[in-house]
This record gives C-alpha cells, structure tokens and sequence, in this order.
C-alpha cells in the first residue's frame, strides 16, 4: 500500500538568520544615509557662516552655529572634527578670542586619542596637528612647532596622503617668508605644487583652486623681495592663466576669484614698479582702487593698492597726487597696526620733504628711526627662529631615531640567525645520528625481507591449497545443490495434490501460491549455483518497479513473521530502474528475513522506499537486539564469525550479507548499516 505524509515544515533558523542580517543591513543604511545628510547639513551651515562671518560679526557667527548644532543631536567624529576647526577659524579672525582658539585645538586633538583611530581618520588628525603647531608658533615655541608640522608631514607620507602634505609645506614657506628666507620659501612653494598635483578630489575649492593659484602668486612676490621682477611677472602670469582655465569649475566661487584676479593685479603692479616701468604700474592698480562691497577683502585690496600708488607717485615727485592717496588711505584704515603706522609716518616724512616742509619731514624722520629701533630691539628679543635649522635638526633626530630601530632589527636578526644557526647544527647532528641507524637498520631490514620472502613462499602455497579447497567445497555444493532439485519439486508437485479434489480456502488458495513460489525462486537459487562461476556473478539488468519486488519479498515472508506476531511497515514512492531482478530480489529478501530473526516478537518492521537525487534508497529498520561493536567490521566478511541466533532461536550462516554487498556493488550501489541497543537499520543505495 502506498501512504503519503504531508507535515508542516519550520522556518529554517538559517532563512531568519537572513532575514535579521537583511533588517540590520536596512538599518545601518538608513543610519548612514541619515548621517551623510547631516555631515551635508553642518557643511552648508558652515560655508555660509564662511562667507557671512565678515559681516555679521565673530561673536554672532559663533553664537549661530551653536544653535545649528545643538538642532542635530549627538554628533559624530567627522561633525565634530568640522564644528571645531571652523570654530578654530573664526577665533583666528578675531584677535580677542585667542585662547578660545587655543582650547579649540586642545579639544580637536582630543577626537583622535589612539593609533586606530588616527590611522582610520588621517586627513582629520593631520589637519589637527598643523592647527596645533600654528598654536605653538604663536606661542613662540618654535622648535615644538615644527617638530608638529614634522611628525604631521612623515604621518601622511607613511600612508601615502601625499596631497595633505602640501598644506605642511605651505605652513613653512610662510614661516620662511616671514622670516626673510625667501629662496627657502620658494622651495617650500614649489614642492607644495608638486603635492597639489597629487590630489584627486576635483571639487576641493581650498586645495584645486586657492592653494594653487596662491602658490603661484607667494613665489612671484618672494621673487619681488629677491629684486627679480621679470621672474616674478612670470609667475603672475601662470596665475592669470591658471585661474582663467579653472574658473568656470567653481561657480559658486566666483566672488573670491575675483578677489584673486584683483591681488594679481596690484602684485603685477608692485612687479613693474620695481622694473621702473611706473606708467604700467599706475594703471594697473587703478583697476585695483574701486571697493567692490559683494567682494569679501576688496577693501584690504583697495588699502594696500592706494599704498602702492603712494610710492609710486613719491618715486615719480608726484607729491600732491602722493599725499592725496595718504590721506584716502589713513581714512579708510579704522584702527591701523605698528607696522602699517611705521610704514605711514616714513611716507608721510617723504611726502612733506618733496612739498618742501622740512621741518615736518625731520620730526618725522626722527619719530620714524626711534620707532624702528625699538622696532628693531624687538625683533632681537624675540629671536626668530631658522625654520631651515629647526628641520635639519628634526630631520638629525629622525634619522637618529631611524638608525636606532636599524641597529635594534640588525641585534634581531643577528639573534635569529644565532638561533637557526644552532639549529642547524642539531639538525646535521641528527642526521648524522639518523644515518648511523639507518645503517644498522638497513641491516635488520634486509634480515627481515630475507624472512618475509621465506614467510611469503610458505603463505602462497597456503593460498593455493585454499584454492583448491574452495574448488573442492563448490564441486561438493553443486552435488548438493544437485540433489536438492528433486526434494523440491516434489514439495510443489504435492502442495498441487494437496486440494485434488476440494476447492481450497482464500487462506489455503493464498498458502499454496506461497509455496509454489518460494519453490520456483529456489530452483532458481539451486540453477545459479548449478552455473559455472563466471555465469553465476554475470548481472543481467532490465527496467524492473523496485517496489513490487519489495511488495514481493514482504508477501513472501509476512507469514514468517505473523508467526512472531510481528507487523511490517512499508512506506515506498515507486520508481522503475535497471536492475538484475533475482539478485536484488534475493538482497532484498536476505535483508527482511534478518530483520524478521532479529526483531522481538510483538514487534514493529519498517520498510522504505525514497526516491533521491539520482539514486533510490531502501531501508530496513528493526526492534531488534542491534549489533555488537566488536562484530561490526565483520558483517559483510564471507562465511565470517559475526554469526548470531535471531530472538526465536533462528540458525544463522554468515554468507548472506556477504552476498548482498557482492550483488549490491556489482550493480554499482552500496550498503551499509547503523546500529544501536534497540534496533539496527540497513541502507541499500542504487542509482537511478
């Protein structure tokens, strides 16, 4: 009979393990997506407080971006790292908030306090250490600064961020500018350029545009100081021309570019002044005079050109248009510094001594050299540093720090080739002392194969009489299978005779058909053993339904197992494959019948039949007493010692699962079983 079970299948834990990740997955996105639309947010806060700083105040652009900030909640590290180094900026533009800048940087260089994270966010902590070394140049710790900027610079070549190296370099040429060491500062500049090019972020308008375009313009003004005007009008140019091919890549940029066309103009100008071409001079910074008010720093712009225009006319004893200019110019300076002060009076002392106001000129001659001395006594107190000194010796320590771990590895791998030296000596010990045995061994070696091949003579005459023991036992088996012919038809010829004259039972009808089958299939057995060897192992496969054979296996022995009230379970999904039908026939019922003689009467046989990938699968699954683990590796050994009475006193042979895994491989399958106290279940495979 054919029975089919339809059960409720459980989500697999894998598919919910999936379905969390996926969930996960979703919310991680949305967190970053959340995150990346408030970095967006504090960015665009911050360009317009950049722009508009100038004009609603210091205090004002700080106080708005702290109500900004505290709408987004908790920031991250790249919010934070933007929040305090725009606040660091801003303080820079107010000189009354200086040590607020101060413990702006102290809490930016709080946001990276281990390696992990520095290595992780590099651009950030890098740009950190060169707020903090801008700290310390103020603070006139110089040598600390620049062991900043240093350490900063070889941090970003060890991770190969060569474009953020340039804004170290541009910190140092403006140091060495400052300083008076302009040839050192054009070398600074030129390498920034050469850093610049390395950058590949298209719409950085800081590091594409103004670094570039302002590299350019600081090595034509250093050139200017070094009285090389026409090299510094060549660089000019290179300017112009570099922020005519780039100005339409920055559209909302185009309020500074202007800016910067205008500062190129009055740096040319001062460029053909120093040339003495004053007429080329005076026109161009008269393009730079009109304050634009949409143009952030035009004013200083205007300021420094009328200042230009100033000397000019003094070179050229213009002195009325000259103290014309002096005077615009002192009313548009609100609250002017020393410099801009010492820079005025001498001006003013040379416009009044070419308006022959001699007297005015000598006051202010006199104020202008006593103010430059104690200028100059200042400057002498201070004792400015040699940025190219300080960074020899920085560059001294480093390679001193270097050959230190140098000669720390070389101790290393001196050491190890001390222990791989050692090592090697014990190992050609060793195999001194392995040969040395080897030796003696090869000696007992050849002993030993002198008495195998003496063992081995004796074993293949013990082989052959066990050959022809075996020819012997089959020629005496055929004789008996010979005269076990008779006997059996004539139990056939009777179980016919047996109703001669009386219609048989259901019952007995149904007993009389078992015996003339298991009469015929032992025929059969006998015929095969009757065959010569060869024909009796030959398979001879057609396209048989294994579940009839099953079916007919289970007819053939449910009256043997009525007899030890036991039922017989078979649960099957039919398939039609190749197989020879009397040897599998013959596994099957070998199989059965052992689950029968091993199974505990009153108890229950299951017999499946699947279908699988490409394979069918039988299994026999007994209550019975299982298999001992010291009889295991001999079940399917031929005439084997694995021999046991069933649980009715059953004799057993030993030679029929020997038989079943002959026919079984031969058909290309395999069997096998799985035991235990309570029962033992057989698998036979068979390809499909």
């Amino acid at each position: 009979m054919n029975k089919r079970f339809h059960q409720f299948i459980p989500a697999s834990p894998f598919i919910i393990f999936l379905l969390l990740l996926t969930l996960i997955s979703g919310l991680n996105a949305c967190r970053e997506s959340g995150r990346s639309m408030q970095n967006e947010q504090l960015k665009t806060w911050i360009d317009s407080l950049d722009r508009n700083s100038r004009k609603i105040g210091i205090k004002e652009s700080v106080k708005k971006l702290d109500s900004l900030v505290a709408t987004l909640g908790t920031l991250n590290l790249t919010d934070r790292v933007q929040y305090y180094k725009f606040m660091k900026v801003l303080s820079q533009r107010d000189s009354t908030r200086a040590a607020d800048g101060l413990l702006y940087t102290d809490s930016l260089m709080q946001l990276f306090p281990s390696a992990q994270i520095r290595k992780q966010n590099p651009i950030d902590y890098s740009r950190a250490l060169l707020l903090r070394g801008d700290d310390l140049l103020k603070q006139k710790e110089y040598y600390r600064a620049y062991r900043n900027y240093y350490n900063g610079k070889s941090f970003l070549l060890a991770l190969g961020e060569i474009c953020e190296c340039a804004r170290y370099s541009s910190r140092i040429a403006n140091i060495s500018y400052e300083e008076g060491n302009y040839y050192q500062a054009i070398q600074y500049w030129k390498q920034e350029l050469k850093e610049l090019a390395e950058c590949t972020d298209k719409e950085n308008f800081q590091l594409q545009f103004i670094e570039k375009q302002g590299s350019l313009r600081n090595i034509g003004i250093a050139h200017i100081h070094r009285n090389e005007p026409d090299i510094a009008l060549e660089y000019f140019k290179k300017a112009e021309n570099f922020i005519t091919a780039h100005a339409k890549e920055f559209p909302r940029e185009q309020k500074f570019i202007r800016f910067a066309r205008l500062v190129i103009l009055k740096n040319k100008a001062e460029a053909y002044a120093l040339k003495g071409e004053t007429q080329t001079a005076e026109s161009l910074i008269k393009r730079c005079l009109q304050h634009d008010n949409e143009i952030d720093w035009s004013l200083e712009v205007e300021q420094e050109s009328r200042l230009i225009l100033t000397k000019i006319y003094i070179d050229t004893e213009q002195f009325t248009q000259a103290q014309a200019q002096l005077d615009t110019l002192e009313s548009l300076t609100n609250a002017p510094d020393p410099e801009s002060k010492r820079l005025h009076i001498k001006l003013q002392a040379a416009i009044s001594y070419g308006l022959q106001d001699f007297e005015r000129a000598g006051k202010l001659f006199l104020a202008n050299m006593e103010d430059e001395r104690i200028n100059e006594l200042k400057r002498n107190a201070e004792k400015k540093s040699d940025v190219g000194q300080f960074l020899q010796q920085i560059q001294r320590e480093h390679e001193i720090d270097l050959e230190a771990e140098k000669d720390a590895r070389q101790k290393v791998i001196l050491d190890f080739a001390i222990i791989i030296s050692i090592s090697l000596c014990v190992i050609v010990y060793l195999i001194w002392r392995s040969a040395q045995k080897s030796a003696t061994n090869l000696r007992a070696v050849t002993e030993l194969n002198r008495a195998i091949t003496q063992s081995n003579i004796v074993l293949q005459d013990t082989v052959n009489a066990l050959e022809q023991a075996e020819m012997e036992n089959e020629a005496v088996l055929k004789i008996i299978a010979h005269d076990l012919r008779n006997p059996i038809a004539s139990m056939m010829s009777a179980s016919q005779l047996l109703f001669w004259d009386l219609d048989p039972s259901a019952d007995q009808q149904e007993i009389i058909t078992g015996i003339q089958e298991a009469g015929q299939k032992a025929n059969g057995l006998i015929g095969q053993i009757l065959q010569s060897t060869t024909d009796r192992d030959k398979i001879i496969k057609s396209e048989v339904a294994l579940e009839e054979i099953v079916q007919s296996c289970i007819d053939m022995l449910s009256y043997k197992a009525s007899e030890k009230h036991q039922k017989i379970d078979y649960q099957f999904e039919k398939v039609a494959i190749p197989v020879d039908r009397e040897k599998i026939w013959r596994v099957f019922c070998n199989l059965l019948s052992n689950a029968i003689k091993f199974s505990q009467a009153g108890g229950t046989i299951r017999v499946a039949l699947q279908v699988q990938t490409k394979k069918v699968l039988l299994t026999v699954q007994d209550n019975g007493i299982g298999i001992p683990a010291e009889l295991k590796d001999q079940i399917f050994v031929h005439l084997s010692s694995a021999k046991r009475s069933g649980t009715a006193g059953e004799q057993s042979f030993g030679i029929g699962l020997s038989i079943c895994k002959q026919i079984v491989e031969a058909h290309g399958g395999r069997i096998w079983f799985e035991s235990a106290d309570d029962g033992t279940t057989f698998f036979v495979e068979l390809p499909a």
